[in-house]
Order: structure tokens, then sequence, then C-alpha cells
């Protein structure tokens, strides 16, 4: 994530350079530039995001666009505190009729009201402000709920009965309140390194105990069309019992009280099974293997 914003910034630096040595370059036409939305709502760790801007009009050259943040509201959100803003200028080419202001949210531990904060529009090279140049952006708490709270960075841990130990960084995602899934179904991307591998979770919170479950669901796709050296293959979660493969039930765990560990149970190891592409037909082939997974946030 770093990486990104120091290049996104590296690279505005660039733009302004090569743009301001010739004014002239910079679109003539009759363009305006407004927001894309009013308001946003976010979730606080819901990471990346966009704030969208809009551009109306003819265009004849590129358009150059500053903003800045403010504070606002009964508990305003604090730049570079309660988020981070990649850039606050962006170039939006001749060919092109909207782009995006990058904003990264802070995941904090605090129980709190939702946080607010304004994007404002307040330069254009190339063009002029329209009438909608202000976006009111709201940071949702996501701390009073387990669900909410579970989703975001972890570090995941474990044993190979193959290959030894493992350590990845991982993240959790899950789904907004308004969508099916909500309350029932997490996804935990980056195992085995990869970024483009999600393995499923079912989550239950037993309102009797007071906890948290969340559990592998076995016989779910892992990856998608991965190449390996004896060709392409799609990859399911699974387990093994004696010499038999099991693609069905759930390896589970368990949460702390503070949410910050996970501890799956370590009589089963989580296999990873390989299927030919497109097939959905096991080949009796594995990727890997891990036992002993422990997440801690």
């Amino acid at each position: 994530m770093k990486i990104n914003k120091i290049f996104a910034l590296l690279l505005a630096a660039t733009l302004f350079a090569a743009c301001s040595d010739d004014d002239n370059d910079w679109n003539n036409g009759n363009a305006t530039v407004s927001m894309g939305q009013t308001e946003i709502s976010v979730k606080e760790n819901k990471g990346i995001f966009n704030v969208p801007i809009e551009v109306e009009g003819t265009q004849n050259g590129p358009i150059r666009i500053t903003v800045e943040v403010a504070e606002t509201g009964e508990n305003p959100a604090m730049d570079n505190i309660h988020y981070y803003v990649t850039s606050k200028t962006i170039l939006i080419p001749a060919d092109a009729t909207s782009g995006n202001i990058e904003i990264a949210t802070v995941d904090d531990d605090d129980i709190n009201e939702t946080r607010t904060f304004t994007v404002t529009i307040t330069k254009v090279e190339g063009g002029s402000i329209g009438t909608n140049a202000v976006t009111t952006v709201s940071l949702r708490d996501n701390d009073s709920a387990f669900y909410e709270k579970l989703q975001g960075k972890w570090k995941l841990e474990g044993a190979s009965p193959y290959t030894g130990n493992y350590s990845w960084d991982v993240n959790v995602i899950g789904y907004e309140e308004n969508e099916e899934g909500y309350n029932q179904t997490l996804y935990v991307t980056g195992m085995m390194g990869y970024a483009w591998t999600q393995a499923t979770l079912a989550y239950n919170f037993d309102m009797t105990t007071k906890k948290v479950t969340l559990s592998f669901v076995l016989g779910t796709m892992f990856a998608e069309n991965v190449g390996f050296t004896d060709g392409n293959f799609d990859v399911y979660l699974g387990t093994v019992n004696g010499n038999q493969m099991v693609t069905s039930g759930t390896i589970d765990g368990e949460c702390s009280e503070d949410m910050k560990t996970i501890t799956f149970d370590t009589s089963k190891v989580l296999y990873f099974f390989l299927a030919p592409a497109g097939s959905g037909q096991l080949s009796g082939n594995l990727w890997d293997a891990i036992g002993n997974i422990t997440m801690t946030k």
C-alpha cells in the first residue's frame, strides 16, 4: 500500500512538472468538473475506496483538479489520523470523463460514533468548478459489531505436513449490511502468499455463550484456473479422513474475547485439493496443506 501511495505521489509530481511547462496543453474547451456523489458512506475497515469526480462539456486537452479535505459534523474525521488521501491532485486526460480521489481508511479498535469529513474541489486547470463541488464522507464504526470487527488485516500461521511452517499476512473481508451473506460469511484472502486466493469462512455468533466461531467451509473454491507444471487447476478446500479426501463439513475456529486471536481445530488439517480447471472433479493431487492454524490481529 505504501508503494502505491509513493508511486502515485511521484506520478502526480511528474505530471505537474511536465504539464506546467506549457499551460497551453490544458483543455480550453467548455468543461465543467463536479463531484460524482454528494455523499459516500464506508466502514472504517474498508481500506481503499474512491471518491469520484466527473467532467461534463467539451474536452480537447487534459484537466488537472485539486481537492482539499476538511473535518465536519459532530464527530469529525481527521486527515492522516482516521484516513489517508493518496493524492489531492489528479489529472483527467482529454479522452476521459471521470477520475477518482483515492482514500484509505484507518481501522482502529475504538467504539465510536460515525466520523465525517468533506472532500471539496478547490481548483481546476482546464475547466471550471461545477455546482456540486463537495462530497461528504462518513466513516462508520465497525468495532461494535463482531462480524465487522473481524474484518481487516490478520497474521495467519500454521504448519504444513509437507513443506514446513507458514506465516502469511492475510485480509478478512465480508459483506455490507444490505447484502446477502452479511453476518453469515467471511472470506480470507492472501493465503499461500497470493492475494488472489480466497478461503470461505462461515461466521456464527452464539447469543447464549457470547462466543464467535469461524469455520473454513470445505468443498468451496479457494482459487480458480491456477497454472501448475501439469496444467491449470482450480483449488478447493478440504481435509482427509484416513486415505479419503473430504470436501464437506467445516474446520472450526474459536475467537478470543478481545477478537484478536482465532484458534482452529488442531485435530484437523486444511488441504488445498486440485481439480482440472473448469471440471469440478478432484484429480487426487494437492497444492499443499496446513494445520495448527491460528490467526492474530
